[in-house]
């Protein structure tokens, strides 16, 4: 089947990325040193606020405007966790380790909202999976929940504890999110099932309607973005955007769902976008013990390592790959190198329409790492920059105020776009998802 030669060819990239990226080809233009993002930012308060003001945008109608920097809300941090391992933290059979004592803690968010985080390991990858939970203002007030994962009995004694479950919504196709859902639906089979278009591969398959073949193995009743049909019943609530885009050289489409909760102006993401903390997620103390985590290596390296940025120190022992990366709202890196890359038309145009000035929000909910993030929508707009923007001066700019990632911190993700193109073993990139990068 094409999924399974699309992934072998992945596979393959895997194992021989860490002879290909000693040899990435070098930049046709040379990038802004940082000295000159220096000079772009640091000429007074003045020049600053006129580039965050006036940067144009693409032929779209909202200008990048930064004004306060997104930050954790005071929830992240304040928050007690309620766990229950009492009840169960183990789930056969699972498709995503870790396999046995899968924690879960579950974070009141406010404004009727929750998170019920549990980890995603992998080999040297460690990471936080969120499942986050709304509920309903309309009718008996049931929980719409958004990536449900591993439906362990801790999982589902502290989802029980908020109330009903009306409506599973799976967001995106990406293999973590998709893995736990059938097993989620059978243990809730009264709730409506909503699912991005385009599901495609081993775990099963849809189309971008209802009426295209269905072989995931649970019923679902609405694809989410299909103008065919009738809105999800609780669309009264939520305004959504998706991306759709197929690539037929990977494995499958691509596509995500983000959704703009109107009652409580809260963005829901899925990849989109993500928010790295200053600390190690309390969730990992299940996993690792006291001392692992407080070494002042453990966490930049899990988040360089869970993003696809290399390991790498400067001359003080700091690692500025997640320095670039930590207590900020960007964009994902492996998603800016193989999404974007590819489709940079189609991710402008859904940032847009969360961003234009049609959605209101003030604060994001992700998938991973860390929420609730006090962020605009010109926050999550100029995430997205590299897109928008076409002069690099203004680019570099508009940057957040902050340095953005250096370019050899991205020779890593090149480094595999290019053994792709040469090797012909999926979609070639079209974009230069490396804009705006530093010396």
């Amino acid at each position: 089947m094409k999924w399974k030669k699309s992934l072998l060819g992945w596979f393959v990239v895997g194992l021989v990325l860490c002879d290909v990226f000693q040899n990435a080809d070098s930049f046709s233009h040379r990038p802004p040193s940082r000295r000159d993002w220096l000079w772009s930012n640091g000429c007074g308060a003045a020049t600053i606020a006129a580039n965050s003001l006036l940067a144009p945008s693409r032929g779209n109608a909202a200008p990048i405007i930064t004004g306060n920097l997104p930050k954790l809300a005071n929830q992240y941090y304040d928050t007690p966790i309620a766990t229950k391992p009492e009840a169960g933290q183990f789930y056969f059979p699972t498709l995503t380790p870790p396999f046995q004592n899968r924690a879960t803690y579950r974070y009141t968010l406010g404004r009727n909202s929750w998170a019920l985080e549990q980890l995603l390991t992998f080999a040297n990858v460690t990471a936080t999976i969120r499942c986050n939970v709304i509920q309903l203002q309309n009718g008996a007030g049931g929980l719409w929940v958004h990536s449900p994962q591993w439906p362990t009995g801790e999982f589902c004694s502290l989802l029980d504890e908020l109330g009903t479950v009306e409506h599973i919504v799976l967001p995106c196709n990406a293999f973590e999110h998709k893995a736990p859902v059938k097993a989620f639906v059978i243990r809730y089979p009264n709730a409506k099932v909503w699912v991005s278009p385009g599901q495609y591969g081993p775990l099963g398959r849809c189309g971008t309607t209802l009426t295209d073949p269905n072989t995931l193995g649970y019923k679902i009743d609405g694809v989410l973005g299909d103008p065919t049909n009738p809105p999800p019943p609780w669309a009264d609530e939520f305004d959504i955007a998706t991306l759709y885009v197929d690539l037929p050289k990977n494995a499958g489409p691509v596509s995500e769902v983000a959704f703009c909760h109107r009652p409580t102006k809260t963005l829901v993401s899925t990849d989109a976008v993500v928010y790295v903390p200053p600390m190690a997620p309390r969730i990992l103390s299940t996993y690792f013990d006291q001392v692992t985590i407080q070494d002042r290596d453990f966490w930049p390296k899990s988040v360089l390592q869970a993003v696809f940025l290399p390991i790498r120190t400067d001359t003080r022992g700091n690692y500025p790959g997640y320095e670039a990366l930590v207590d900020r709202l960007v964009r994902a890196p492996i998603l800016r190198a193989v999404v974007d890359a590819r489709a940079p038309e189609a991710v402008r145009d859904w940032i847009d329409k969360q961003t234009n000035g049609s959605w209101n929000f003030d604060r994001v909910l992700t998938s991973h790492f860390a929420s609730p993030i006090e962020a605009t929508p010109a926050d999550v707009r100029a995430s997205f920059q590299y897109l928008f923007e076409d002069d690099i001066q203004k680019l570099l700019g508009t940057s957040s105020r902050l340095p953005p990632i250096e370019c050899q911190d991205w020779e890593l993700l090149d480094s595999i776009n290019q053994f792709i193109a040469k090797t012909n073993t999926g979609e070639k990139a079209i974009f230069d998802f490396q804009r705006g990068c530093i010396e």
